[in-house]
């Protein structure tokens, strides 16, 4: 076997940000009430403390400056926006969501200074969504966005993908490449896992169906979005609890959903760009390693080369970047979505209509405040914050935990995800989405229950 000596600052610039970014987001550290908390926890709530008055005011400014960023995108497309590619991708956006932002803005205005209809602003519909949700997730996204690169950017995920080829086809049916999709959805967003499929997929290294399968069913939420939405219902204290509990399901999850309809009717066919259509035999299915390394050797390798090519200044430029992007298009969609929904479920029957297969299914596992929770289970298949939002409600810690666990484990929310898929030449339409996103959340019913009723007893 090949041995490829490195230098010590070579070693550390993978290891050292790489031990960082895990501290940050997995190291459990005590508190004074007998609970866990993390790096990131302990920073955010600092801040919360010494920012709690202006928290409100400070989701204010954020939310109708993405307003009106979006309107002047849209309405007037200004040279220095068109022209600035990162501007341009965040604010110039198709009308459902424009329309969302603009809708957002308002209603956040309305909140803040009690304006207009009560039904609006009122603590149970827009004043849970901008007095109470939005300056929990003001300091957050702040620290998500800058601690998660050091995760990301030097090494350690092409260090995990590399170790995790060996069981990646016996156990999911997916080449070993597809662990780094999954790596880049874990620490950092879905979105990012889909972006990676949709591109190997469109060069011809995955299948049709390993692209679906990974798309619907590996690209699962963050380990800081978990930690936001724990936050976001009102367990604080949850975090590595719902971590454990949300990412065993999704492993069954991984095992299940490749091997049942709609996922395992797929072909093994593969997409060419240049003729638009598929075919029998595609690219190289796994990447090259070279004979003269083992596994392991590879795996330090392809981290290092990650780690070399890495600065702590483009990261930053990253962070900016993300948090952006994020301030951007979820503070409005809280905002006008959520609103939208409180005001359905606490004014009509249309919800507890639709999710009533939900609710008969989590009466039978005897969740409390099935109902609500069945209306979470509902509305994340929309979007992953809508459930957080009916969760935020919710009286029982256990209700909560489900209605978070859901937001999580269900991974198919249209307005990401979807959205995604839909877009790309992955083989799969919206009735496959929906079914998909049924199967998921019927299973998370059955599995994640028993962690709920045992963390939250």
């Amino acid at each position: 076997m090949k041995k490829t000596s490195y230098t010590t600052a070579q070693y550390l610039k993978f290891i050292v940000p790489s031990l960082f970014g895990a501290a940050c987001f997995l190291l459990p550290i005590p508190t004074e009430t007998g609970t866990l908390t993390t790096i990131l926890g302990m920073l955010v709530d600092a801040t919360r403390a010494v920012l709690k008055p202006y928290l409100p005011y400070m989701a204010l400014v954020i939310t109708v400056a993405a307003g009106l960023m979006t309107a002047i995108a849209v309405f007037l497309k200004p040279k220095w926006i068109m022209e600035n590619e990162l501007l341009k991708r965040t604010f110039y956006v198709t009308p459902l969501w424009w329309i969302s932002r603009i809708a957002g803005s308002i209603i956040m205005v309305m909140v803040v200074f009690k304006i207009g209809p009560e039904f609006i602003w009122s603590m149970d519909t827009g004043g849970t969504c901008g007095i109470v949700l939005l300056p929990i997730l003001t300091p957050l996204f702040v620290y998500a966005c800058f601690l998660i690169a050091p995760l990301t950017d030097f090494g350690f995920m092409e260090w995990a993908g590399t170790l995790s080829r060996p069981f990646m086809r016996p156990l999911f049916t997916l080449p070993g490449r597809a662990s780094i999709d999954c790596l880049a959805s874990w620490l950092g967003s879905p979105s990012v896992g889909v972006i990676i499929t949709r591109k190997q997929f469109e060069e011809g290294f995955y299948s049709g169906r390993e692209a679906a399968v990974i798309s619907t069913t590996f690209s699962i939420v963050g380990i800081a979005y978990i930690y936001v939405m724990v936050e976001f219902v009102g367990l604080p204290n949850m975090y590595f609890q719902m971590l454990i509990s949300t990412y065993v399901v999704s492993l069954v999850l991984a095992f299940l959903m490749p091997r049942i309809w709609p996922l395992g009717k797929i072909k093994d066919t593969y997409y060419y760009k240049e003729t638009d259509d598929f075919r029998a035999e595609g690219r190289i299915r796994e990447d090259d390693i070279d004979p003269e390394y083992t596994l392991s050797q590879w795996a330090l390798k392809t981290a290092i080369e990650r780690a070399e090519s890495s600065t702590f200044d483009k990261f930053a430029k990253e962070g900016l970047r993300s948090l952006l992007g994020i301030y951007s298009s979820i503070f409005p969609l809280v905002m006008s979505w959520g609103t939208l929904a409180l005001i359905i479920a606490t004014y009509t029957p249309i919800f507890e209509w639709v999710s009533y297969p939900f609710y008969l299914l989590l009466s039978l596992v005897k969740c409390p405040e099935p109902a609500q929770v069945a209306i979470a289970f509902v509305l994340s298949y929309a979007d992953q914050f809508l459930a957080g939002v009916i969760g935020a409600s919710a009286v029982s810690d256990v209700a909560k935990f489900m209605c978070a666990g859901i937001s999580i484990t269900g991974l198919i929310y249209l307005t990401e995800v979807g959205v995604l898929v839909l877009d790309s030449k992955i083989p799969v339409n919206f009735i496959d989405l929906t079914v998909i996103y049924i199967e998921r959340a019927i299973v998370t019913i059955f599995l994640l229950m028993p962690f709920a009723l045992y963390f939250c007893s």
